[in-house]
């Protein structure tokens, strides 16, 4: 009967439309919310602070009601790549501003976007960028495995170049934050919390004027201050929004080139992905694996950084 009842299911599955498939579990072996969360990692290759992620296909968007930038579902095949397991870090942002005599957009106009607490609102507050970031007096002692920020899209580009990799793919990175999990709003399951455990860096309570701080950080925290997905990377929600490759349109998903998981050719603004310290639990505002944010790609901001792909040489 529970055999039956399985193929009965998968039938199902490949007649119905694809948001409807996508929700589609074995009930017989339904797991409780926060035992999603309890996957053991998978032991992917790793190297130079890089897991390397297997060729797949995946769905991509939220098939639940949302914002409509996040549908429809649909299929995206991936290449092999690898990915940074965390964002990249003052310290080796550093490493690369020696190497080269880089100069940022923020420190090339003298400012960049801070966050005033005072008047919750973010202000071009002169003398911030990487280096100073959180005020003109401010300094990276102490904060060498931070995510470095205050980067705009061609900043990270330009690392990138440097460190021999590439931003990843707006698919790529979704792909990469799921971690294997399907059916998932989160990198760590089903829930927000789990056991009443904060599983990354958010701001809690009402944006922008109270922020509980029970992760206990007001702004960015260190890389690998919470645990890692099941493809053991770390701040794949939370902490610093991450730059992707892509142009933003609101309509990608429903283009002809979706499905290869190739974003828009042209457009005015970058995708950001991962949310930040400053996303909240609401549908859309960063946090949940299907998540999109956008800017212009000059966009400097003291909740913005970047991580790095690379292509798997054959």
């Amino acid at each position: 009967m529970v055999r039956q009842r399985k193929r009965l299911l998968w039938l199902l599955a490949a007649l119905l439309p694809l948001p409807f498939a996508y929700g589609l579990r074995d009930v017989d072996n339904e797991p409780n919310p926060e035992s999603v969360a309890a996957v053991t990692i998978v032991p992917l290759p790793r190297a130079d602070g890089m897991v390397r992620l297997p060729e797949s296909v995946f769905l991509m968007g939220t098939p639940r009601p949302g914002p409509v930038d996040q549908r429809p579902v649909h299929r995206v095949r991936l290449k092999s790549f690898w990915l940074d397991r965390t964002p990249v870090t003052n310290r080796e942002f550093e490493a690369f501003v020696a190497a080269t005599d880089y100069t940022t957009t923020a420190e090339q106009q003298g400012w960049s976007l801070l966050f005033d607490r005072n008047r919750a609102r973010w202000n071009e507050t002169e003398g911030v960028s990487w280096r100073h970031p959180t005020g003109a007096d401010s300094s990276l002692v102490g904060k060498a495995e931070y995510p470095v920020v205050h980067v705009s899209w061609s900043d990270a580009v330009a690392y990138a170049a440097w460190a021999g990799k590439r931003l990843p793919t707006e698919a790529e990175f979704e792909f990469a934050s799921r971690g294997g999990l399907s059916d998932t709003a989160y990198a760590w399951g089903r829930e927000l919390t789990l056991s009443n455990r904060l599983q990354a860096n958010y701001w809690q309570g009402k944006f922008p004027f109270t922020n509980l701080q029970l992760d206990g950080f007001y702004g960015v925290s260190p890389v690998e201050s919470f645990s890692a997905n099941s493809y053991g990377l770390f701040d794949m929600a939370g902490n610093a929004a991450c730059w992707c490759a892509d142009w933003y349109a609101d309509d990608a998903y429903g283009s002809s080139r979706a499905d290869t998981g190739d974003g828009p050719t042209t457009g005015t603004e970058r995708v950001l992905r991962g949310g930040s310290w400053r996303s909240t639990s609401e549908k859309g505002n960063g946090l949940q694996v299907g998540d999109r944010e956008h800017a212009a790609p000059t966009t400097t901001s003291d909740y913005i950084g970047f991580r790095c792909a690379r292509d798997v040489k054959e």
